[in-house]
């Protein structure tokens, strides 16, 4: 009975240390997340919020709702007149977006400002709660804290995933509901039971209508439960069971995403015609401008390899490298197993367990590679392979002190070293504060960055009007043009309303003429002139933002 106690005692001190990370990490968050700027897409989001919320409300009586969220879209019309229109984009899920525009528009919030910060608390908040499933899903794979906290160290101080969870609502949210996803698979095959496969088959259809890759974990676990079903006793149970996930996946599929409210079914062809629609915008990338359908093939590795701590990399590749060998090893020793009709692809349920995580990121990767997406802004659309970086690095950690690492003392330095490596990537992020989107690895020089888009969320914009506020008190209006592909309009709900009539954006059209001219380096050729936005000789450089000899943004004045 003492032992028993003793045991217990333990387990639960061990537990107090997430417990304190994930205080500490709420803290800071609490105490940091009004310094982030507004990331470009969050308009489009609120305004999608909108219109579905007014599209709900329709069929109600609720004549006051209707009016107030009338003119909030009217409201975003005026400032923001070139977002993309919602109804012709209506293939993301409402999961997000219009629980809190109903809240902006219940509570009549007047300052778009506050709804951002209500806004990146929820996604923040969410990305905790994402975390803390991390880690929970490490220790039952590997059953060991210290593993467990490693991998919620890896999941979390990653710069440029940490300098998104304050405002990203669509790929960090997703990279979130995606960990929560496979949280819930790892529960349901602890212990099948009705409530966690209703919970995973809930958390694939969100995670499907955040993000349509979302469908590889669905498509991942059929795979599994096929492979699982060879014996005629599994096979009954199975088919039973794959009724059972689609049945829930399909009604909550439809319940929550546009998409399928408007779809004519008459006309099946047209179902997937909006997934492969892509802006073709122009990206700089490697000293090279190219139209984002064009771009090379390692677009996307080469900005993970960049912008991702070298240690990371360096686990990840080894993990990798490992765990597949294993399961590919295992795979491809079945042709007894068919010819007996058995099954019997794994040794044990964390086997499986790999296995599933195997074929998701594989998935992901052939994805990639072979229909190759237009992407841009750095690797932000596949931010959730952070999970695939941290699970493997997990394995490989694991694998190192488990079985590579016998002596106490070699054991106790690496893990000295980890903690350094720990300890430089949070003053990385602390340095790069509030911009760690922009944050680059220590295999890049600062000439070298200079080649790839930094700002590409535009945050700095926050700062740089306020700088130029500061400049201009008694100016009763101001004119301010860009050098970058970068949208002024919309950044008004960044300041007191009472101080937007005092803003005028020109863009990046007659620059010569404007009072001040912003870049935060997302550079985009002119298509007309096929030139870069250059700044002009009247301008000279009044202020300019650089964090580890990375160029955030540069303000340019007009000279007197």
């Amino acid at each position: 009975m003492y032992h028993r106690q003793l045991k217990m005692d333990n387990i639960l001190k061990k537990e107090n240390y997430v417990y304190f990370l994930l205080s500490i990490f709420i803290i800071v968050g609490l105490f940091t997340f009004t310094d982030y700027g507004i990331g470009i897409e969050e308009h489009f989001q609120r305004k999608s919020g909108f219109y579905w919320l007014n599209f709900l409300l329709q069929s109600t009586d609720f004549e006051n709702l209707k009016d107030i969220t009338q003119n909030k879209i009217n409201e975003i019309n005026v400032f923001t007149p070139n977002l993309f229109p919602i109804e012709k984009l209506p293939f993301y899920g409402i999961l997000f977006d219009v629980p809190l525009a109903f809240i902006e528009v219940f509570f009549n919030i007047k300052e778009p400002i506050n709804y951002f910060y209500l806004r990146h608390l929820v996604v923040f908040f969410t990305f905790v709660s994402a975390a803390f499933c991390f880690y929970k899903l490490i220790l039952n794979r590997f059953k060991n804290y210290y593993v467990a906290l490693i991998g919620l160290l890896v999941y979390s101080l990653s710069p440029r995933i940490y300098g998104n969870i304050f405002f990203d609502g669509k790929d960090l949210f997703f990279l979130s509901i995606f960990t929560i996803n496979i949280f819930f698979y790892f529960k349901y095959v602890d212990k099948p039971s009705t409530t966690r496969l209703f919970l995973f088959s809930l958390f694939c259809a969100l995670s499907t209508t955040t993000r349509i890759i979302g469908l590889f974990i669905p498509l991942s676990f059929f795979i599994i439960t096929l492979l699982d079903s060879f014996t005629k006793s599994k096979l009954l149970k199975n088919s039973k069971l794959l009724l059972i996930f689609t049945f829930i996946y399909i009604i909550v599929l439809f319940i929550h995403w546009p998409y399928l409210w408007i779809f004519d079914f008459s006309n099946w062809s047209n179902f997937f015609k909006p997934f492969f629609f892509a802006m073709n915008p122009i990206v700089f990338f490697n000293n090279e401008y190219y139209y984002s359908k064009y771009l090379p093939i390692y677009y996307l590795p080469l900005w993970i390899l960049m912008t991702t701590p070298t240690i990371y990399i360096l686990l990840f590749f080894n993990g990798f490298y490992l765990c597949f060998k294993r399961s590919f090893n295992r795979l491809t020793d079945i042709s007894d197993q068919i010819k007996l009709y058995v099954s019997d692809f794994w040794r044990g349920i964390e086997e499986k367990k790999d296995i599933f995580i195997l074929i998701n990121f594989l998935a992901v990767m052939l994805f990639y590679f072979l229909i190759t997406p237009s992407l841009l802004s750095g690797w932000r659309h596949f931010y959730f392979i952070n999970f695939f970086i941290s699970y493997y690095s997990c394995f490989s950690v694991y694998i190192i002190f488990n079985k590579i690492l016998k002596v106490k003392k070699i054991k106790a330095f690496a893990l000295i070293m980890l903690s350094l490596f720990f300890l430089e990537i949070s003053y990385k992020i602390y340095l790069y504060h509030p911009y760690q989107s922009s944050y680059f690895n220590n295999l890049m020089s600062d000439n070298m960055k200079k080649g790839f888009e930094i700002d590409t969320q535009s945050l700095s914009r926050r700062e740089a009007i306020n700088e130029i506020l500061k400049d201009t008190k008694d100016k009763k209006e101001i004119t301010i043009a860009t050098a970058s592909w970068t949208p002024l309009e919309d950044a008004r709900s960044l300041i007191p309303s009472n101080l937007w009539d005092k803003l005028v954006f020109s863009g990046t059209s007659n620059k010569e003429n404007a009072d001040y001219i912003y870049t935060n380096y997302y550079y985009e050729i002119n298509n007309t002139k096929n030139k870069k936005y250059n700044i002009p000789e009247n301008f000279y450089l009044y202020k300019s933002l650089i964090v580890d000899g990375t160029r955030i943004y540069s303000i340019y004045k007009k000279k007197d």
